[in-house]
């Protein structure tokens, strides 16, 4: 379970750097992802809500369980 931690070299300090600076252009440009998760996430809840209160409204209970 150990892993070895790189060796800090100039060249992966600078791989290091252009990932972080590609990181925030990507924050920069995409602020519609996190829209859109939050547009899908409330319509399945939603969704989920009615569904559930459609079976509520239309229950029917089966007499064969009871007799």
């Amino acid at each position: 379970m150990f892993f070895r931690i790189p060796r800090l070299t100039p060249g992966y300090i600078r791989y290091l750097q252009t990932q972080a600076a590609q990181t925030v252009v990507q924050s920069r440009e995409g602020p519609a992802t996190p829209r859109m998760a939050f547009l899908l996430g409330l319509v399945g809840i939603g969704m989920s809500g009615y569904s559930s209160r459609q079976l509520t409204l239309h229950y029917k209970p089966s007499n064969h369980l009871f007799r």
